[in-house]
């Protein structure tokens, strides 16, 4: 009998982290360096510098940032390089919440340890041109 109780328990909990998209943090204000790129999207908290190498996907967030109209001027179009997909990096400020999926990852291809929600803006600035991690520092015509 305890055995069922525990596992109707255990069924409870984890139907209810699925119908909210896994185990919700609380709502709170983060910053950190932003590196945008196809079918990447790293957000590295804390971080006020553009990392020297590209940082490992289960020490990093995938960031959702679905306000792309605050965005608009920021962006910059791809250095059109076939060799790499080119890194676009911002020094961001937001109230988000941190989502940990019970089930794997996050991101493309569940890559990333968890994903972080922007829920609203506060800030973005560029931290320099786009880049390629095979090619660090940026070069100086890009």
């Amino acid at each position: 009998m305890t055995i069922r109780w525990i596992s109707l328990v255990a069924l409870g909990l984890a139907l209810s982290s699925c119908s909210n998209g896994g185990f919700n943090g609380p709502s709170r204000e983060f910053s950190g360096v932003w590196l945008y790129e196809f079918e990447g999207s790293t957000f590295v908290e804390d971080g006020i510098e553009i990392p020297t190498l590209r940082p490992a996907y289960e020490e990093t967030d995938w960031l959702e940032w679905t306000e792309w109209p605050r965005l608009e001027g920021l962006m910059e179009e791809s250095l059109g390089n076939e060799d790499c997909y080119t890194v676009q990096p911002f020094l961001v400020t937001f109230v988000g919440r941190r989502t940990h999926h019970p089930f794997g990852g996050a991101g493309h291809l569940g890559l990333w340890r968890s994903e972080v929600k922007v829920e609203r803006p506060i800030s973005a600035t560029r931290l320099g041109p786009s880049f390629c991690y095979d090619r660090y520092p940026p070069l100086a015509d890009t």
